[in-house]
């Protein structure tokens, strides 16, 4: 049943799909001077005590063969953030230490970021000698030292040249599979003549056998260098992950390495995760990762409205309704305007409630769309976390002023009110989502949402981070630390020109491209009107890609956080009775956790449930039944 403002019903969510919603009345909302009164609230709690997460080495204990063994070679450990930005989102299980002994006992090694003669005693090169003879895999960034720059045939290199562009040679083409695409074989790097990304150009040793150029600047000279020696395989990288990856979901790539802002297959980011995926399903016996979506789907499109106009509450109830019947889940971003000014007139009424209940009786999700809905936002004042409904009163002067707005304020008092008003309607809610009014990115976010109670945020553009992956947000310059709320960034929306449903094979073809890394795609509709708009989402619903399944941004939140948590114990094998094993534990309850494996492996036998897909580009898709919190699993499979 949808309920519209003039229509102040709620439901008894214990009330089964078959019988009637039990309809209570909500009182008339009174407003004076321009502002409602008596809404409904919520206490928000605000846990200052929450802190970022700190980077850690993993303890010896902790490390076994078939892991990518990290080395930190900074002194100061969250440089290797930017590690666990590229490994952790392609479900490659790693360790990290300060040991080189300890990092060479892996198949796989990374060495970051800068490395120096002193970094390694003569018992490291040793070690080093013997991960060689082993046939180990070595992924590094150019440094000044002589003997690995040896080993991998790149016996010098240029720093701080003003490079551009990253170009995949036809050689990177074969060895990065998954840069299939024009957008990903040439990755901008953006800036000018004075302001460039550091990097380092490689000289190649021409006497050196088994060197390939993967990759090359603009001008030509090397950027990525990969050498066969003997069984060994050496990767050298002449840019920095910190610098590609962590400056982009950071929200500060430099002009130019963006291919547009929105409604783009933008790939510049996820281009450096997909290379490093490459070479660990190339080299890992095995090749055991978490994929990067439920249920064995190789790709999502989230949807979500933004209600950010009082019509839009009411013609909400089409769309929910219309989504339910085909299928699809869609969270909505709820604005809870109560003060009249120059954007609007005040509509989060009392009634308000009711709707938000049926779009959760219907399956979809309830986010927070801030109280302001402020171009504003990312200059506002942080706030103290005491502001509270009625006191807290933003006003818009114009669209490029905002009043007595804070960032606090902005995400306790919409989730306080959210929330109460479906207590008022019955229904138990905890908003555990946000995205900002226009798009507009508070640097103060990632801890200030986190302490609210929010676990996710869907308002950067794909265009500002350049990534289309899930990624943990993190605190602001110039400490940079991980935070336990993850960005979905947007990528499609229905505003710009041309008109969505002249679009729809356009969005179809970014959906596409993405799914075929993996990746989602998340589709912004505001639901301003019920014609073409909805026409066109049901366009893109019927004609979406074999494995992309719709989903709200939460559901799909819901499911990365759990994988997120789901950490490797072992991966071992046995050759006499041709079995993998792969131990693994959630920390969360999670659903549809799918790993991807070697196609060598051909059946499974435990868990019960367990169900192995055919073969695929090298790999095979295993979806694990329904996983407890803090249960650990063994998966046993056959060769």
């Amino acid at each position: 049943m949808a309920c519209g403002p003039g229509d102040p019903l709620t439901f008894d969510p214990a009330v089964s799909d078959d019988e009637a919603a039990i309809c209570v009345e909500v009182p008339a909302t009174e407003k004076v001077e321009g502002k409602l009164w008596g809404l409904p609230t919520r206490d928000v709690p605000v846990d200052a005590t929450r802190e970022p997460r700190r980077v850690k080495m993993t303890p010896p204990p902790n490390h076994w063969q078939m892991q990518v063994g990290v080395l930190a070679l900074s002194p100061d450990w969250q440089d290797m953030l930017a590690i666990e930005h590229v490994l952790a989102p392609m479900g490659i299980p790693y360790a990290q230490t300060t040991a080189p002994k300890l990092a060479l006992q892996h198949d796989i090694a990374m060495f970051f970021p800068d490395a120096y003669e002193e970094s390694f005693h003569a018992t490291d090169i040793e070690a080093m000698g013997n991960f060689i003879g082993k046939g180990g895999v070595l992924v590094w960034r150019d440094s000044d030292v002589t003997f690995l720059r040896d080993l991998a045939g790149v016996p010098a290199s240029t720093f701080g040249l003003p490079h551009h562009v990253v170009r995949l040679t036809k050689e990177g083409e074969a060895a990065f599979p998954s840069l299939d695409q024009p957008e990903e074989r040439e990755i901008p790097l953006g800036g000018g003549p004075e302001e460039f990304l550091n990097t380092w150009t490689l000289e190649v040793d021409p006497t050196a056998e088994g060197v390939v150029v993967l990759a090359t600047f603009e001008d030509g000279s090397p950027a990525i260098v990969r050498r066969n020696a003997g069984p060994a395989v050496i990767y050298t990288m002449g840019v920095d992950f910190r610098d590609v990856v962590i400056r982009n979901q950071l929200g500060y790539p430099l002009d130019g390495a963006a291919r547009g802002y929105i409604n783009v297959f933008e790939p510049a980011t996820d281009a450096w995760l997909l290379m490093m995926r490459d070479i660990y399903d190339a080299h890992a016996r095995f090749g055991v990762r978490l994929h990067t979506a439920p249920n064995g789907l190789s790709g999502a499109l989230l949807i979500s409205h933004d209600l950010d106009w009082g019509p839009s509450y009411d013609r909400s109830a089409v769309y929910a309704e219309r989504e339910a019947a085909l299928g699809a889940s869609t969270t909505y971003f709820a604005h809870t305007k109560y003060v009249d000014d120059v954007q609007d007139h005040a509509f989060f009424s009392r009634d308000r409630g009711c709707q938000l209940a049926s779009f959760l009786r219907l399956g979809h999700a309830v986010g927070s769309h801030s109280v302001a809905h402020s171009k504003m936002l990312h200059l506002f004042e942080v706030g103290d976390g005491a502001e509270a409904y009625p006191s807290y009163a933003p006003y818009n002067v114009s669209p490029y002023e905002t009043q007595w707005g804070t960032l606090y304020g902005e995400l306790r008092v919409s989730k306080s009110l959210i929330d109460g008003s479906l207590d008022a309607a019955r229904v138990s809610h905890e908003t555990q989502s946000f995205r900002a009014g226009e798009l507009s990115y508070h640097p103060e976010s990632p801890l200030a949402l986190e302490r609210v109670g929010y676990r996710t945020d869907s308002t950067q553009a794909v265009g500002v981070v350049l990534t289309n992956f899930p990624y943990r947000l993190m605190t602001s310059l110039p400490e940079i630390q991980d935070t336990d709320v993850f960005e979905l960034p947007v990528t499609l929306e229905d505003e710009l020109p041309p008109r969505l449903d002249l679009r729809v094979e356009q969005a179809l073809g970014v959906i596409t491209q993405n799914a075929r890394n993996g990746a989602p795609t998340s589709l912004l509709i505001h639901p301003n009107v019920t014609d073409y708009k909805l026409a066109a989402e049901e366009m893109i619903l019927a004609k979406l890609p074999e494995g992309v399944a719709a989903m709200s941004v939460d559901a799909f939140a819901r499911f990365w956080r759990a994988r997120d948590a789901v950490t490797f114990t072992l991966i071992d094998y046995n050759v006499l009775e041709g079995t993998l094993t792969i131990s693994l534990r959630p920390e969360e309850a999670i659903e549809g956790l799918t790993l991807r494996v070697d196609e060598v492996l051909t059946s499974v036998s435990e868990p019960a449930g367990a169900v192995l897909s055919p073969p695929k580009d090298g790999g095979r898709l295993l979806v694990l039944p329904a996983l407890e919190a803090g249960q650990g699993v063994d998966v046993v499979l056959h060769y």
